[in-house]
């Protein structure tokens, strides 16, 4: 949650001081550790327990120096006082099992089941198998792909997307980004109040809630941040989308988390926006905290344009404590204008400042006449501009049929669940192209073939889903290989059958290394992000290096410098991508090292 004032970074303080795993944090010989050892620890813990989610066996190894040995007993001592049973599909409790063999002579069905799998496990233990890594891509390779399905339903898409109430206005998704404290939820809660989307009886619920917590100012962020975790730190810890509309336009905004600790959940946001909305602290000191080298503000800004955003607006909050003074606005104008255009790569045409308040919500929705001191801004509101700023997808409502065709449908998949036990939904934005009811689509890269059963936009049920929309497409259970979603993970991909899309091991991408504290070596781990999903990878072969003038063989590159690399994917499960000049969207990358983004980059061959 970002906070009103002095928000978020005090009350993350973790006082207890207690140490966390975080994947991304971890250095290029931790990755090594982690991954060499976590397939073993998965075989053998799953003959005693089958039910630790990965997580849990990554901690346990983290927190065990990555020693298998040490790491399996933890685990079994976490488990001493419950053994999962695979017939029953319930935890026992071992006392309760222990008092039971008692009473007869001979083993209950319940004993043998355990004493099978410990004796299962402790045969595992003795020889260390590691489960064949390409078994599962042995087996997408042989499975065929059936021939495509028409839709239900014979439309014309011009008539559908002009006369359906979901298309009667233009929709536009931002995400709102930068450093932990410049109050980012407190703005968004300030927008939805003032347009009337959420109603001053909640607020004023919240506010009860804020004053109990001791957090009174906090009140109009939490109409964001809704979990107690969120709540209780003063910090947004995961995305959260709220939609909302004006007169003209259905707005999807996202608030993503600012703390640097969860910039893997806003790469997650940022993927699903058409505009960036970086909010910044004026008060003196504060902005130049959220600027400095470990702030979020320049690694935010850096993500969006790399991930596809062109658009930015930049909210200049607090401008009230420096009394709307134009001078700080200007400056601090001039500071961010240079580093966007210059440094970033934003043509100078699509970045835009505001001056704002998100404690009196001047200039958010509308502006405030009686503030003398901002007399000098002329400009538009935050929803002004929000409303007139263009985008990819403006030309649906004239052109509709020439924008949804021109590529074809791919949609990442931002959320998984059960509808019923015979029926699922998975839940993304549609990357580009079209989808309709009926069509069979491919889901990559598991290479399962799914007939689509429904598709909803805005918790309506539509005829068609076009690009740009977030849209949620049923499917049966029954036509999954393992008439499961178990192997359906958040970031892989739906797509039109026979895609372009090829799920890959490794590939050959140009890439643009930022400010690093040392040199990108060859063999050096380092985590690759592609729209909402990540994987570890490592550059194995530097091809060639940009204005290099030496041309000898190279092992490492540093700051600054862009290359023509090799990038293999470790482990066993394939990453769905596509060259950059075929899909924008699925050919761009992103480098991130040791909790830090070094790099971008795109696609250029597979």
């Amino acid at each position: 949650m970002a906070p009103f004032n002095d928000d978020d970074l005090a009350d993350y303080d973790n006082s207890a001081g207690e140490e966390e795993f975080i994947e991304d944090s971890l250095n290029d010989e931790e990755y090594d550790k982690l991954y060499e050892t976590l397939p073993k620890l998965k075989e053998l813990i799953a003959s005693y327990n089958n039910s630790i989610n990965e997580m849990a066996l990554k901690e346990a190894l983290y927190f065990n120096y990555y020693e298998l040995s040490d790491a399996i007993e933890e685990l079994k001592s976490k488990l001493a006082g419950s053994i999962f049973c695979p017939l029953t599909n319930i935890e026992l409790n071992i006392e309760n099992v222990k008092k039971a063999k008692n009473n007869f002579e001979e083993p209950s069905p319940d004993d043998k089941i355990l004493n099978a799998q410990k004796t299962a496990f402790e045969e595992g233990m003795n020889d260390l198998k590691i489960s064949d890594s390409n078994k599962k891509e042995t087996d997408q390779k042989e499975k065929l792909p059936p021939k495509p399905t028409k839709p239900f339903k014979k439309i014309n898409i011009e008539n559908e997307l002009s006369t359906n109430k979901a298309y009667s206005k233009a929709h536009k998704s931002f995400v709102v980004i930068g450093h932990v404290d410049a109050g980012k939820s407190t703005l968004m809660g300030r927008l939805l109040y003032d347009l009337g989307v959420v109603d001053a009886k909640t607020i004023n619920k919240l506010m009860r809630e804020a004053e109990k917590s001791g957090k009174g100012s906090f009140a109009l962020a939490w109409v964001m941040d809704q979990t107690s975790e969120e709540r209780s730190r003063g910090v947004t810890v995961d995305i959260c989308a709220t939609e909302f509309e004006t007169n003209n336009t259905i707005f999807t905004a996202i608030d993503a988390p600012g703390h640097k600790d969860f910039v893997p959940q806003m790469i997650g946001g940022v993927t699903q926006a058409d505009i960036a909305l970086l909010i910044v602290d004026s008060i003196n000191g504060e902005f130049e905290a959220g600027f400095a080298m470990d702030g979020q503000t320049k690694e935010h800004t850096l993500l969006c344009k790399n991930l596809g955003i062109e658009k930015i607006c930049v909210a200049i909050n607090k401008l009230d404590k420096e009394h709307w003074s134009e001078e700080r606005f200007m400056d601090i104008q001039n500071q961010l204008k240079s580093f966007l255009v210059s440094d970033v790569g934003f043509d100078s045409d699509n970045v835009f400042f505001i001056p704002i308040s998100g404690l009196t919500g001047n200039n958010v929705v509308k502006a405030d006449q009686s503030v003398k001191e901002l007399g000098w801004y002329k400009g538009p509101t935050l929803i002004e501009y929000l409303e007139k700023v263009k985008i990819s997808t403006s030309d649906l409502t004239k052109d509709p049929v020439s924008v949804v065709t021109a590529e074809e449908f791919g949609l990442a998949i931002n959320d998984i669940y059960d509808i019923s036990s015979s029926e699922f939904a998975v839940k993304g934005r549609i990357l580009s192209g079209f989808i309709q009811p009926g069509e069979t689509v491919e889901v990559s890269p598991t290479k399962e073939y799914l007939q689509v059963q429904s598709v909803k936009v805005r918790g309506q049920n539509v005829n068609i889903a076009v690009k740009g929309e977030t849209t949620t497409i049923s499917f049966k259970t029954n036509q999954l290989t393992n008439k499961s979603t178990d192997d359906i993970s958040i970031g892989d991909l739906i797509l039109k059958v026979g895609s372009l899309v090829a799920s890959v091991n490794k590939l050959t991408a140009r890439i643009n290394l930022f400010n690093m504290n040392k040199p990108l070596l060859v063999g050096t781990p380092f985590v690759l992000f592609r729209n909402n999903t990540y994987v570890p990878a490592r550059i194995s072969k530097i091809l060639a290096i940009d204005d290099d003038k030496k041309k000898k063989k190279k092992m490492h590159l540093v700051s600054k410098q862009k290359a023509l690399v090799e990038i293999e994917i470790k482990g066993d499960r394939l990453l769905p991508l596509s060259k950059f000049d075929d899909s924008k969207m699925l050919g761009r990358i992103v480098i991130r090292r040791e909790g830090s983004t070094i790099g971008a980059g795109a696609v250029v061959d597979l």
